[in-house]
């Protein structure tokens, strides 16, 4: 394992690569040896509002017992999960006109509806997916905030296809991907697709997907309300005090936000990533439609001898646009990068409770670029074409750390 994350990271300077969604996802349901439906093989009332989750994991359980696995058909109608854990050689198919809910856990305890693995499974070529448009998943009416609708830690050819998340201010992303200890070493999710998904009321620290751990990922058609839709941060502390995770090969196309934060946010923390590349990245009435982020380190990782994190040198973002709007997710730390005409338009805060209801700020911030390299922090992102559109007043469509203001009476 250790040898095979070497040379790894040895390739990531030296190529960059594939774009074809089958690079990174590949298809194994026509392997699947049996079907099963979970209302008629697994007597699930779809139409109450009970939990549904012990049947659901019966199913999954059942299937995985097979070393072809096989299907779930999950038909029209509502169901309420919590903590169900996707295995091996199982794929989950949602009618589109399914609703899922998230069943209250009795507290307000972190949890999951469903999981790729776990601590204890290696989830391998898996699937949820829709069986035409979208499902949905209903978390605008959760008793517990501290919900989202999947993580994955332990898994390795995976999909997740065709969701719609109704959101209210819930505490995490609605997809999460992050690191988990499996038999001794710390694994993370390797090659796997997730498209055609959305979110919207998004919370402003939040948004459709957060990546902190990741190996060959593609993503293409997200669109998120709220939030940042695509958020490749690095950002858990425990994760950074061991220097284990990050992003590599990570590959997105046609990025959407409007009424969030940022379409696309790419941030190292103290974690070495590799390679990420990203095109077609559009936000509407949002306060960037890219973030890119310097790495840093805290006093304690200092004393450690920890660096400042990076991503590496061949990653690039094209194809960039973004509309201005006046109503836009934004925190009070970027409002430096606001033209001083437009602060005045800045309102109270936003149910989020954190941002602020104000001005598109600009179209890409990127603190990485800088003086005094990876020691400082800083690393190098090609980021091209970028358009600006309707900004009243702010003269440039990339804004960096050196052109912040942050009094905008300093020299009157």
């Amino acid at each position: 394992m250790k040898n095979y994350f070497i040379l790894f990271c040895f390739l990531l300077g030296f190529q960059s690569f594939a774009q074809k969604e089958s690079d990174f996802y590949t298809d194994k349901i026509k392997d699947a040896k049996k079907k099963v439906d979970l209302v008629k093989d697994y007597k699930v009332n779809n139409k109450d509002d009970q939990d549904d989750s012990e049947k659901l994991q019966k199913a999954i359980d059942d299937l995985t017992a097979s070393s072809k696995g096989g299907v779930i058909n999950i038909p029209a109608g509502k169901y309420y999960f919590k903590n169900v854990v996707l295995k091996s050689n199982v794929h989950i198919i949602i009618d589109s006109k399914a609703t899922i809910y998230a069943t209250y856990p009795g507290n307000n305890k972190n949890f999951v509806i469903m999981s790729f693995g776990d601590e204890k499974h290696r989830a391998t070529n898996v699937s949820v997916r829709s069986n035409k448009d979208m499902y949905t998943v209903d978390l605008s009416v959760s008793q517990n905030k501290n919900v989202r609708m999947f993580q994955l830690a332990n898994s390795e050819n995976f999909l997740i296809e065709g969701m719609n998340i109704l959101d209210d201010n819930t505490k995490f992303n609605g997809i999460t991907l992050g690191y988990v200890k499996y038999k001794g070493e710390y694994v993370m999710p390797e090659n796997g697709v997730i498209k055609n998904c959305r979110i919207e009321k998004a919370h402003y620290g939040y948004g459709l997907i957060q990546s902190q751990a990741a190996k060959n990922v593609y993503y293409e058609n997200i669109w998120g309300d709220g939030g940042v839709t695509l958020r490749l941060e690095t950002g858990l502390k425990k994760m950074n005090d061991l220097q284990v995770g990050g992003n590599f090969n990570i590959v997105a196309k046609n990025i959407y936000c409007q009424n969030g934060n940022a379409a696309l946010m790419v941030s190292p923390h103290s974690i070495q990533n590799g390679h990420v590349e990203a095109e077609n990245v559009e936000a509407v009435n949002c306060g960037f439609a890219v973030r890119v982020g310097k790495g840093y380190v805290s006093k304690k990782q200092k004393v450690d001898n920890l660096k400042p994190g990076t991503y590496a040198g061949t990653s690039k973002i094209t194809n960039v646009k973004s509309t201005y709007g006046t109503t836009a997710q934004v925190k009070s730390k970027h409002f430096r990068y606001m033209p001083c005409e437009d602060r005045k338009l800045i309102d109270g805060k936003n149910p989020d409770g954190e941002s602020y209801k104000a001005p598109s700020c600009a179209t890409v911030v990127n603190t990485a670029e800088g003086k005094g390299g990876a020691a400082k922090g800083y690393w190098n992102i090609e980021i091209t074409n970028v358009k600006s559109i309707g900004y009243p007043h702010q003269k440039n469509d990339i804004m960096y750390e050196k052109d912040a203001v942050k009094d905008c009476n300093e020299g009157k």
